[in-house]
């Protein structure tokens, strides 16, 4: 029986010979039973850890109260109130806001999201516990969520981004805690998926990679069937809301205008003959010469803004969004080369060791625009939220919210608490040499999955870290591919690839076993590696 799961069937299509896997020890989750404090003692080591960066949560929220904005954290909070959907993104992360709105706090919203960032930790710890490693070896993959400066940032800062890798993360350990999940977890999958999508436009991809996961983990067709169904509701109930205020079925309105600002990194209208009606488009400009592509979007010096004016609102229109992708398609069909090209480098932009435009301070900057400034950093001063969004007057309170939101909870920061945290981000974050080091750890074993020799029982082709490898490196792949490179886009990533990583070295045709193979021995293994003991308290 693979992996102490009643209802997961070995497969038998498979020849050649397979290795087992060990069985889960029964005793390895005894702890629950005692409650928060034998859990604890169980789990002593990960305990600290927890302890540690619940801390760290603590000192950033008395660091810079009560949060801290960018850009889209108004027209979050302006959706929350209005109740109406937003032409640019789906509104899933304003529904949580308005959820939230009658504790009329902010320090409501980003204490769930710390919270949220521990649950990820606390997660992958589980699920690489219950699939065999050690506390140390379970450890490790949580301790990018746990302890990276921007992503304690980002839970910190009024985005939709930790509620999307919140739940991407969750869908992603139930899916791999059991080998064929319960029918009532596969619902779940599919609800939670289903949010995902309306959360961030780049989720709009993950049903489909969870069915196809699911598919080939050969988890039942009730199973990947109660996922589809389930997961298209919330997708289907938040268009059908989206046509009662714009007569159009969908999500948003800015894929176009977004694709628009990606292919402007390299589109050559000479090269394109484009039709006259999307010529107005065309930027004279040399590629040397022109911003980066995020600025398409939102400065005033593009062809964009000289046919929209300077409202941005004008830039997300059904008419504009049409011009816009008719556009961009057209330079990606003369130009596919120097399309793969750019997503090529702005991918590659994932794993450099330093972050560029660390200094970057005006917010239409390219380091705010990629996610690595100063709105994205913890600063010795913070910008005042502007009049216009705090102010007590009814165009702010009907347009951003602020009746509900504002009441003078201006940025502040703190000391000592903000002195610790401008220390601790010169060192605590993943550089992007160990982000390519835990996808290529999750490709090898994804890779050992497929293979007959090592692939295990019951975990279907690919093995269990297939999932979470392909959706981790989606999430690095698409904004290149649809808007452009963000640093901030790059964190959804961690948890998802950090798992796959961690779930290469899990079972006894794993990663380690493999090594083993290479380094001649010839003995069969007869345990895990690194096994658990029988017991919780042996487990300290």
């Amino acid at each position: 029986m693979p992996l102490n799961d009643p209802i997961a069937q070995p497969e038998t299509a498979d020849a050649g010979s397979v290795i087992s896997p060990a069985p889960v020890r029964p005793g390895r989750w005894v702890g629950l039973r005692l409650g928060a404090r034998g859990v604890a003692r169980a789990h002593r080591p990960f305990t600290i850890v927890v302890i540690a960066a619940a801390l760290l949560r603590l000192i950033v929220m008395l660091g810079y109260p009560p949060a801290m904005f960018f850009n889209d954290s108004y027209n979050y909070m302006a959706d929350a109130y209005t109740k109406t959907p937003d032409t640019v993104r789906s509104d899933g992360y304003p529904l949580f806001l308005y959820v939230l709105m009658p504790f009329h706090n902010l320090n409501v919203v980003t204490g769930l999201q710390a919270l949220m960032g521990l649950a990820m930790g606390v997660a992958i710890y589980a699920v690489l516990r219950r699939r065999g490693l050690p506390w140390w070896g379970a450890t490790i993959p949580a301790l990018p969520v746990l302890f990276d400066v921007f992503e304690l940032q980002l839970e910190h800062m009024v985005a939709a981004d930790v509620l999307f890798y919140t739940i991407v993360t969750l869908v992603l350990v139930l899916l791999c805690w059991w080998d064929r999940p319960p029918l009532w977890v596969a619902v779940l999958v599919g609800l939670a998926t289903g949010y995902a999508t309306t959360v961030r436009t780049v989720g709009e991809p993950l049903l489909v990679l969870v069915v196809i996961g699911m598919l080939l983990r050969k988890m039942g067709w009730r199973r990947v069937a109660a996922t589809l169904v389930a997961g298209v509701l919330p997708i289907l109930g938040y268009a059908i809301w989206f046509h009662s205020f714009t007569g159009h079925y969908a999500l948003d309105e800015s894929n176009g205008t977004f694709l628009y600002s990606r292919v402007q990194s390299f589109a050559d209208c000479d090269r394109m003959d484009p039709s006259a009606k999307i010529r107005v488009l065309c930027d004279p400009r040399s590629l040397a010469d022109r911003p980066s592509s995020q600025e398409y979007l939102w400065s005033n010096n593009t062809p964009l803004s000289t046919l929209t004016g300077d409202n941005n609102a004008n830039r997300f229109t059904p008419q504009i969004n049409s011009l816009t992708m008719k556009f961009a398609e057209r330079a990606i069909e003369k130009q596919p080369l120097d399309y793969l090209k750019v997503v090529a480098s702005d991918t590659l932009m994932t794993f450099r060791w330093t972050r560029e435009g660390t200094n970057d301070v005006a917010t239409s900057s390219a380091g705010n625009l990629e996610g690595s400034g100063s709105k994205f950093r913890f600063e010795s001063t913070v910008e005042a939220v502007p009049n216009f969004v705090t102010g007590e007057t009814a165009v702010a309170a009907r347009d951003f919210g602020a009746a509900v939101y504002g009441g003078g909870q201006q940025p502040s920061i703190v000391q000592p608490w903000s002195d610790f945290l401008r220390a601790y981000q010169k060192v605590f974050y993943l550089r992007g040499p160990f982000v390519f080091l835990f996808v290529l750890v999750g490709a090898v074993g994804v890779w050992l999955g497929i293979r007959r020799r090592t692939r295990v029982p019951g975990t279907g082709w690919g093995g269990l870290g297939l999932l979470p490898w392909l959706v981790g490196v989606a999430l690095i792949v698409l904004p290149p591919m649809t808007a452009g490179f963000s640093y901030r886009y790059v964190l959804a990533a961690v948890p998802p690839v950090c798992l796959a990583a961690g779930l290469a070295f899990c079972g006894r045709g794993s990663l380690i076993t493999w090594l083993r193979g290479l380094g001649g021995s010839n003995s069969e293994p007869t345990s895990e590696p690194n096994s658990e003991p029988a017991t919780p308290e042996a487990a300290a």
